[in-house]
């Protein structure tokens, strides 16, 4: 198995990278009491209570990142919330996204002994089953985080008291080894809030007088508690390998066993015990114990706790060793102390980065070695850091964990082996974009300066691997930004541009439909596709083939008239060259990533559309565009086309007496419309409309289509047609002659005629796609963004939350505004597959800023019940709510109140206000109420949200109602309250708007 992922909060290291300084700089992180922490002035003298090693913060969170309501989060023991965030960095850690995991048998397993913080909760008077779950039911964080991601592996909490978290270490191997699993999570916290364990620590004299943790010294006196958070990801190694991860080192063996009663008592240590655990996890790994070049102690650092180890490490691992090649031994809980259930976490880091690293870390405060020691030359007490021994082979390295519940843990590791960097799948676009995505606006602004910050420091050649791993190894959120550029420098100053800027998040819902549109005539210009023919890997080659089937059409070249400074001035040139460079700009797309989800064809733009779609081949595709060109290419002089700003009925209404002469042809938008006819009938109708001050302009063109000027052609058209065959689409295809969705099989030669005959409808086509209930990106597929304009007015027209893309344009290079278009397809939503569109391997980048806030229960303040707002007993509140849930019998409602009536106390039954006078219900009043309930200020709270959604059950409900005056009204029923908005709820009293007395 392979750790792949760290995510860690201890003493003086919240990261991984943090941790491996403190070790390699030999910093001892026990520290007196923070201030406030814990009050140990009721603790008898003589129990050693002054220092330990301590985080800090313990009470900031960021509840709205894990989808907590400050009402939840404040119940939430803070040992919960750590291992969030640690789990959460973990996962980043390892260039594991979340969401790819949705679904998988990922396994779960979380170590916590106590909470320290349910007797604050409960302090608080916060009585409910929230409280109660978040702080004394030790299977709910493994329960929360399989939640919180949808892992639906193996989940539960581990107890065996200080072997906890490295016992959940075992099982999760366990899990992989067999199959149950295919990852991972193991986690572990402890937090020290409260007095109860100094005391019984201290009463068994375990906690060390001298205020120094020193495992292996004949002075060891004791341990020094430690507060801490760890969580590792494993997976397999194949899999490790497979998807490129960085991978700390191997887990090969574990051991498990308990001292049974061989001990003088349950919590006294047993060496017979702990020295089979050893030999059970060699045995189990393969490795003769006497190739182990490094033991991470459980280090208690009492007497008999370093006895007991010492004397097991040399009888399994101290024995027939090779003269001069000792076992180093070594314990982290001389840097930090004792971190309780994550102390087995701690050492298994350390023990993997030192592997990593290839040196093993001093133990501080050993001066004088154990008796032990003196006795077992084939152990060795690490007390300065040095290059890990025995160089000519991957390192082996031990760990354990010992419980006072006499349960043993031993975990051998094994130095990751040396691989060769994962292929990159193809080359990079030479111009990147860089996405950047967060939970919460400022974070994005936070996150994307430090991204420009690793930009700044980064050389030119690890681009390509920071972009992918922010593209591929990072969720993505729904506050997005993306950079553009070249180089690190330019990405670097894309991403200030942006800093401040005003961020919207993209709705909670399914990824934008993205919509490829295909213009017809009139994006060519020369010197188009040239630069993307010489840096774009996809799109050239996909422009190759298309110029081999226009050449086994023509007999000439796409590429060589695309390279000819000759302007394109004949039909039967820019059709195929308009085609084949559509086809190729597809290609280019797909190759970043994006792919239609339907695909528009406005006019000779649906040949290419319905290419791309899969209806027709490349070389079916070539034949309908070379061969009808050709057909309209002696049409020269044959009618005129204008392009008039009307709708399609005035526009109908203006051509209405030229006898057909003249008709709309093309239908762009609500104000945009083209005519199409015959010279003399075209001026006739435009004359007054321009006399009516209506914009008019011609259309260059040779001919008029889209009009019966065309109808001669069709036996023409339909002749040389007759051998395509087309087939189903495989991307959905929106016909703008036919109005409505096809079926591939329906493009035959008939079509084609029918494409050029009928109007274009383009506006009913994009109106349709956009109306729908869901976000799009619009992606235009031409060498020039022509139908702009028509697609923002439909867009502004219908309110659609609906963007519209460039993939070139004559005005910046060609690359930029490739990689401009996929920086806007991610802000907006839409479906990038990043692997393919940013290639490279994982690195490293800055992690997740939190938005924390202070999140911490109060001690109730003693004091009056406040008349006329009572609190209805719990068993009212119950009964409301089973009444409101219906089918529940008179007598077993009777009976839960009877039975409950004993469980109201004056603590419970009364909501403490500021006022005896109860306010009336106004928006302002229920705002201010709820506000209070849920520990939010009043200005932050989503008025139009339900209670619900706001994290309110129904005893949230009946306190909220109780607390407000109904007046004449009939008060709300709780299911109307839970289901109501703050402005639902006052309009139930009558009185919507804020008029009454505030709070």
């Amino acid at each position: 198995m392979a750790i792949v992922g760290i995510g860690c909060r201890l003493p003086g290291a919240d990261s991984a990278e943090d941790y491996w300084r403190l070790l390699e700089t030999e910093r001892d992180e026990v520290r007196g009491i923070p201030p406030h922490r814990v009050d140990v002035s009721g603790v008898p003298d003589g129990i050693p209570t002054g220092i330990g090693g301590f985080l800090t913060d313990i009470d900031l969170f960021d509840a709205g990142f894990f989808g907590l309501t400050p009402r939840e989060a404040i119940r939430l023991d803070p040992q919960q919330r750590l291992m969030l965030v640690t789990v959460w960095e973990a996962l980043e850690d390892a260039g594991l996204p979340a969401a790819s995991l949705r679904g998988s048998r990922t396994s779960v397993y979380s170590a916590c002994l106590s909470s320290d913080y349910w007797d604050i909760v409960r302090g608080a008077g916060m009585y409910d089953m929230h409280a109660a779950l978040s702080n004394s039911a030790w299977g709910i964080p493994a329960g929360r985080i399989s939640h919180l991601l949808d892992l639906r592996g193996p989940s539960m909490g581990i107890d065996a008291t200080c072997a906890s978290s490295l016992l959940a270490v075992h099982l999760a191997c366990r899990d992989l080894w067999s199959g149950e699993a295919d990852a991972a999570l193991v986690t572990g916290a402890n937090l020290i809030i409260g007095t109860d364990f100094y005391r019984v620590l201290g009463d068994a004299e375990i906690l060390s007088p001298g205020g120094r943790h020193r495992f292996g010294d004949a002075r060891s006196d004791g341990y020094i508690r430690s507060e801490g958070a760890v969580s590792i990801v494993l997976k397999s190694l194949s899999a490790a390998r497979r998807d490129g991860d960085r991978v700390y080192a191997t887990i090969a063996g574990t051991g498990v066993s308990n001292n049974g009663r061989g001990g003088a008592s349950l919590a006294a240590p047993r060496a017979d015990g702990q020295a089979e655990t050893l030999r059970r996890a060699y045995r189990d790994a393969g490795i003769a114990p006497s190739d182990v070049d490094y033991v991470e102690a459980h280090g208690a650092g009492t007497p008999q706790g370093d006895l007991t180890e010492l004397t097991a490490l040399r009888d399994v691992v101290g024995s027939d060793r090779p003269a001069g090649q000792p076992c180093l031994i070594g314990s982290v809980k001389s840097n930090i102390g004792h971190a309780e259930a994550a102390a087995g976490l701690a050492g298994l880091v350390k023990a993997a980065l030192a592997l990593r690293h290839r040196t093993v870390p001093a133990t501080l405060h050993a001066d004088q070695p154990h008796p032990v020691l003196a006795e077992a030359p084939g152990l060795l007490l690490n007390t300065r850091g040095r290059p890990w021994p025995r160089p000519d082979r991957p390192g082996v390295a031990g760990v354990s964990s010992f419980g006072l519940s006499a349960t043993n843990v031993h975990v051998v590791l094994v130095e990751a082996p040396q691989t060769r960097e994962p292929a990159v799948p193809g080359p990079a676009p030479t111009v990147l974009a860089l996405p950047v995505s967060a939970r919460d606006p400022r974070a994005l602004d936070t996150l994307a300066a430090a991204y420009a910050d690793t930009l700044d420091a980064a050389p030119a050649s690890a681009l390509g691997d920071l972009v992918h791993t922010a593209a591929v190894r990072r969720d993505h959120h729904p506050y997005r930004l993306a950079a553009v550029g070249a180089d690190p420098a330019e990405l670097a100053r894309d991403l200030r541009r942006q800093l401040g800027g005003r961020h919207t998040p993209l709705p909670e819902a399914a990824p934008a439909r993205t919509v490829f549109v295909f213009p017809g005539q009139g994006a060519q210009w020369t010197g188009m596709a040239r630069q993307l023919l010489a840096t774009d890997a996809g799109f050239r080659a996909r422009l190759r083939e298309c110029d081999a089937a226009v050449r086994a059409e023509t007999g000439w070249s796409v590429i060589e008239r695309l390279a000819d400074d000759a302007p394109l001035d004949r039909d039967d040139e820019i059709q195929p060259v308009l085609w084949a460079v559509q086809v190729g700009l597809a290609e280019a797309w797909r190759r970043r990533g994006v792919v239609p989800d339907l695909v528009i064809g406005h006019s000779m733009g649906e040949i290419a559309a319905a290419c791309v779609a899969g209806s027709l081949s490349l070389a079916d595709a070539a034949a309908v565009v070379c061969r009808r060109s050709a057909v309209l290419a002696g049409r020269d002089g044959a009618g005129a086309m204008a392009a008039v700003a009307l709708g399609e009925e005035e526009a109908a209404a203006a051509v209405a007496g030229q006898d057909g002469r003249v008709s709309v042809g093309v239908i762009n938008s609500a104000r945009s419309v083209v005519l199409s006819g015959t010279e003399e009938a075209l001026e006739r109708a435009l004359a007054p409309l321009r006399a009516a001050g209506v914009h008019c302009r011609r259309v260059p063109v040779r001919y008029a289509s889209h009009c019966a000027l065309v109808e001669p052609l069709r036996e023409r058209i339909c002749a040389a047609l007759d051998g395509i065959r087309p087939v189903g689409t495989a991307v959905p295809m929106y016909s703008t002659a036919l109005g409505r969705i096809v079926d591939g099989r329906e493009l035959g030669a008939e079509y084609w005629m029918t494409g050029l005959r009928e109007p274009v409808r383009f506006h009913a086509a994009l109106r349709a796609v956009l109306t729908e209930d869901r976000p799009a990106v619009v992606v235009e597929i031409a060498p020039q963004p022509i139908l702009r304009s028509a697609i923002e007015d439909v867009i502004e027209e219908t309110g659609a939350s609906a963007v519209t893309v460039a993939s070139m344009s004559r005005d910046e290079p060609q690359p930029v505004t490739l990689a401009r278009g996929l920086a806007a397809v991610f802000r907006h939503g839409g479906r990038v597959d990043w692997a393919t569109a940013a290639p490279g391997r994982l690195t490293r980048l800055p992690g997740y800023p939190w938005q924390s806030r202070r999140y911490w229960a109060e001690p109730a303040r003693p004091g009056p019940e406040p008349a006329g707002a009572p609190f209805p007993p719990v068993p009212h509140v119950v009964t409301d709510a089973v009444a409101a849930l219906g089918g529940i019998s008179a007598s077993v409602t009777d009976r839960l109140r009877r039975a409950l009536t004993a469980l109201t106390t004056p603590a419970t039954t009364h909501l403490p206000v500021p006022s005896p006078v109860r306010p009336i219900v106004t928006e302002e009043t229920v705002a201010a109420a709820l506000a209070g309930l849920l520990h939010v200020d009043p200005a932050q709270l989503d008025r139009d949200a339900s209670l619900t959604d706001l994290g309110v059950d129904s005893l949230g409900a009946t306190r909220l109602r109780a607390a407000l005056d109904w007046g004449d009204r009939p008060r709300p029923t709780v299911g109307q309250l839970v289901r109501g908005t703050v402005r639902d709820i006052a309009a139930m009293a009558g009185t919507p708007a804020a008029a009454g007395r505030a709070w």
